[in-house]
């Protein structure tokens, strides 16, 4: 359950004054003050037109609004869509910095596990080394219980395994790697 606010999030109104936002390429702009004041003129100078936010520890984009840090994909949802999402966003590509609007999407926070990326020994999700470091297991995870799928002479047949079982279980939030190991799987499945 999400902690409370201290502070409210920024009304849409408030962040389309504030940005402009290119739904195509995620860019989250500064918008160009109107006015002749010296301060806005300053203000348009220096800031109008530029890119804003800095990218966190965790490798998301958090830009500063009054006084919260808001991670730019919420923001670039919020410009897009008019309202503040529902749950937690996923990055399709799996890109923490492309907040595209075609590479955001809805998602649990099942489904954003899902998908993150592999980190481990194997180059491939779901694939570890045996106990001698001869052989490869593949295990996926269904509904937070660990599925023993094998034990593979090789790497990429591990991996070919645990690809089938996430296309299946997991659907479009499968993290499914690009190459040749993908491509057979799929051709594989489609036969």
């Amino acid at each position: 359950m999400a902690r409370p606010r201290k502070h409210p999030l920024p009304s849409i109104d408030e962040l389309r004054h504030r940005f402009t936002y290119d739904h195509e390429t995620g860019i989250i702009l500064t918008r160009l003050r109107e006015g002749n004041d010296p301060y806005i003129l300053s203000y348009n100078r220096r800031l109008a037109n530029k890119r804003v936010g800095c990218i966190m520890n965790a490798g998301y984009l958090s830009i500063y609004v009054g006084k919260l840090f808001i991670l730019g994909h919420r923001i670039a949802w919020a410009l897009h869509y008019g309202e503040w999402p529902n749950g937690e966003i996923d990055h399709r590509d799996g890109n923490k910095l492309n907040n595209a609007i075609s590479n955001l999407r809805i998602a649990t926070r099942a489904q954003n596990i899902i998908s993150r990326k592999l980190r481990g020994v194997s180059k491939f999700k779901g694939v570890t080394p045996s106990m001698n470091g001869k052989k490869w297991r593949s295990y996926i995870r269904i509904n937070g219980r660990s599925v023993y799928l094998g034990t593979f002479e090789r790497e990429e047949a591990a991996a070919e395994a645990y690809l089938r079982a996430a296309l299946e279980t997991q659907g479009e939030f499968a993290f499914t790697p690009c190459g040749p190991i993908r491509s057979t799987v799929i051709i594989s499945m489609a036969a």
